[in-house]
C-alpha cells in the first residue's frame, strides 16, 4: 500500500489537510529534511526551547510585552549573534531553519520563524505580516501593536516605522493600509517560505533541490494551476515525463481556455507520445 503524502512529514500534512492548530517552526525543520535527510529535527526543536527558557528566566510573570521583547532580543541578536545575510542573500542555507540556528545567519521570514518559535511559548501573541520584499512579525499588546523586524536584529515598530523601512527596502513611497499589516495565515507564510527556495534553486537550475520544494507548494496550493504547471516542468526538465502527466492534466482541469492552456494541452500530448515510444 502507498504511503499517504508527506507521511515523513506530519505537521505539514497537517497545514495541508487544515488541522489547527500547527508548529509552524516543526513545519520549516520538515522542510529542511528535504535538503538534510539525517536531520534531527527534535534536536533542533530542544535548541529552541532551550532559547526560550533562557529568555523566560528573565522575565517576571507580570513583564510588559516589550520588555520580553527586547530579553528576546538580547537573547538571539547579541548572545547568539543571530543576524541577516546581507552578503549572500541567496544562499539557500539561509531558508533552511537548522541552518539558520547552526550559522546564525537567515533572511526575514527564517529569523522569523525562529523568533517566533522563542517567544510564542512566552505567552505572546504572534503573527507574520506578509509585507512585498520583505517579511515581519506582529505581537499584539493591549496598548498597541508592535512589529517585529527580526533581518534587523528584531527592532521593534509601530505602523509609521513599518511604513518608513518598507519605503527605504523599496526605495519609493510605500502606504501600508490595517489590511496589509494585519496578521497572515500560517499557509501563506509557508508558502512564501517555499517559493523563497523555489526561486533559489531555478536561479541556479538546481532542478532536483527545487522538485521537493514544488511538490510541496501544489499540496499547499492546490487551486493555483500556476503551481501544477511548474511542477509538470520541473518534471520534463529532470527527465521524469510520467510524472509529468498528472500535474499537466490537473492543469487543465482548473486552468481556463486560454493560449496557455492550449500549450499545455499540447504538451501533455508530446509527453503522452514520448512515453508511448519508450513503452
Amino acid at each position: 500500500m502507498r504511503a499517504p503524502p508527506f507521511a515523513d512529514s506530519p505537521e505539514f500534512q497537517r497545514l495541508v489537510t487544515g488541522a489547527k492548530p500547527v508548529h509552524l517552526a516543526r513545519i520549516a525543520l520538515e522542510i529542511a529534511q528535504d535538503a538534510y535527510p539525517d536531520l534531527d529535527l527534535d534536536a533542533y526543536l530542544h535548541r529552541i526551547g532551550e532559547l526560550t527558557e533562557r529568555v523566560r528566566t528573565r522575565c517576571a510573570p507580570t513583564a510588559k510585552v516589550r520588555d520580553v521583547l527586547g530579553q528576546i532580543n538580547w537573547v538571539l541578536f547579541v548572545e547568539e549573534e543571530m543576524r541577516g545575510n546581507r552578503e549572500d542573500y541567496y544562499d539557500p542555507r539561509n531558508s533552511y531553519l537548522n541552518e539558520v540556528l547552526d550559522r546564525r545567519l537567515g533572511i526575514p521570514i527564517s529569523l522569523s520563524v525562529l523568533y517566533w518559535a522563542v517567544a510564542e511559548p512566552l505567552g505572546l501573541s504572534m503573527g507574520g505580516v506578509n509585507l512585498p520584499a520583505h517579511f515581519m512579525l506582529r505581537v499584539n499588546d493591549r496598548e498597541q501593536p508592535w512589529f517585529v523586524d527580526a533581518f534587523h536584529a528584531g527592532a521593534l515598530m509601530n505602523p509609521e516605522d513599518c511604513q518608513r523601512r518598507l519605503s527605504e527596502i523599496l526605495h519609493q513611497a510605500v502606504t501600508l493600509t490595517d489590511a496589509i499589516l494585519a496578521p497572515c495565515s500560517i499557509e501563506l507564510i509557508v508558502t512564501r517560505m517555499l517559493r523563497n527556495l523555489k526561486a533559489i534553486y531555478l536561479r541556479a537550475q538546481d532542478i532536483p533541490s527545487a522538485l521537493p520544494v514544488q511538490h510541496r507548494l501544489v499540496a499547499l496550493n492546490r487551486q493555483d494551476p500556476s503551481e501544477l504547471r511548474d511542477l509538470a516542468m520541473l518534471c520534463l526538465q529532470a527527465d521524469r515525463p510520467g510524472a509529468a502527466v498528472d500535474p499537466l492534466e490537473a492543469y487543465l482541469d482548473r486552468a481556463g481556455s486560454d493560449s496557455e492552456a492550449q500549450q499545455i494541452r499540447a504538451l501533455l500530448e508530446v509527453v503522452r507520445r514520448r512515453l508511448a515510444e519508450r513503452n
